[in-house]
């Protein structure tokens, strides 16, 4: 019996390929699970990256205790205070060198420690250290943080010979030792209150230069094991200070055989202001967070104002930085920890009674 024409078609082959609504909902798909997928992606690199930050704080650890070891005793930060005197001078500075190039040899960097001279500092005129300290040292550099500068060096001063000759800045750093704190305490003991002295630093309204000024265990001179009456696992010795550049204004002159003077530098990893006073909050969000001119023109209220990674504790992870303490461990302490027990895990011997459970 003959097919209808109907019957022909039915049995006719049928097209194998996507009709256009089937690949547009396809697209869609892969669209929604795809802008799934990213968060989960950042997130996991940045949890990578905090693991690096603390096993950097870690690395740091490890080359205090071996140099205590062999000397009895932690380095000199490079910075701090003469405490007998506050206000004159209001910061001193031991040699013209931070902590970390006294680390050098216990960070498995001996070529870089055998050619610095100590008897200079970091950027003496000679440039005697310059090939050293112009080095970039991987264990120095939070991987989450962002900052002006490339490959770890910072951006060239035009007033440095050496830095204009070989084309590259100096090796940058953001990591400081916490060498004191000046958050002003209510004498009542109930809590902060804020210094009527300190108006015109509205990012540190904590900020007390002479009556709440106190050392931290790496401050300017050595300090013994024996000396931290708070115990070691209840001091902060080392902290994040990370994305601090050249738009950032350190107050703290640097002596005339340094380079051609002016201000430190302090985003530097040899430079001895590169030590944190801890004035403000951790993340302190108080904007502008660094001057809108690069030095030396940078000046004004921006040269003390401890916003962003301005000399304080700062971190480019969320809610929070890595901090190294005296026992060896490394915690995250969240920004939102209050600036009363903040104070109390600078100082060495305040007898700050601080539970575990408060930050």
């Amino acid at each position: 019996m003959a097919r209808t024409r109907y019957e022909a078609a039915s049995h006719r082959q049928r097209p194998t390929g996507f009709t256009l609504i089937e690949l547009l909902v396809v697209i869609s798909i892969i669209g929604v699970l795809v802008a799934l997928l990213l968060p989960a992606v950042q997130s996991a690199r940045e949890a990578s990256r905090r693991a690096q930050c603390s096993n950097n704080l870690k690395q740091f650890g490890i080359a205090l205790y071996s140099y205590e070891t062999a000397n009895h005793l932690f380095p000199s930060s490079g910075k701090g205070s003469n405490l007998t005197k506050p206000s004159t001078p209001f910061a001193m500075f031991d040699g013209g060198v931070s902590l970390f190039p006294r680390l050098l040899p216990n960070l498995e960097q001996d070529i870089v420690f055998n050619t610095i001279n100590f008897s200079l500092d970091y950027d003496h005129n000679s440039g005697a250290n310059f090939t050293a300290y112009s080095t970039v040292i991987t264990i120095f550099l939070c991987p989450s943080a962002d900052r002006s500068g490339e490959g770890g060096h910072d951006d060239i001063d035009n007033s440095d010979q050496y830095q204009n000759s070989l084309g590259i800045g100096y090796g940058m750093i953001d990591y400081g030792a916490t060498c004191f704190t000046d958050i002003y305490v209510n004498p009542s003991g109930k809590g902060p209150a804020q210094n009527p002295a300190t108006g015109t630093y509205p990012g540190t309204p904590l900020r007390d230069f002479d009556s709440a000024r106190a050392d931290g265990v790496l401050k300017l001179s050595y300090t013994a094991v024996a000396e931290v009456r708070d115990g070691l696992s209840n001091c902060m010795i080392i902290a994040e200070d990370a994305g601090r550049d050249a738009r950032f204004v350190c107050e703290d002159p640097e002596p005339m055989t340094s380079g051609l003077g002016g201000q430190r530098r302090f985003w530097r990893w040899g430079e001895a202001a590169n030590g944190i006073g801890v004035s403000g909050l951790i993340n302190n969000k108080t904007r502008p967070m660094n001057s809108l001119k690069p030095y030396p023109g940078a000046s004004g209220a921006n040269a003390q104002f401890g916003a962003g990674a301005n000399d304080e504790i700062f971190a480019y992870h969320s809610a929070g930085a890595n901090i190294l303490f005296g026992d060896g461990s490394v915690k995250f302490l969240k920004d939102s920890i209050s600036p009363v027990i903040l104070r109390g895990l600078v100082t060495y011997k305040g007898r700050e009674v601080i539970g575990g459970d408060s930050y």
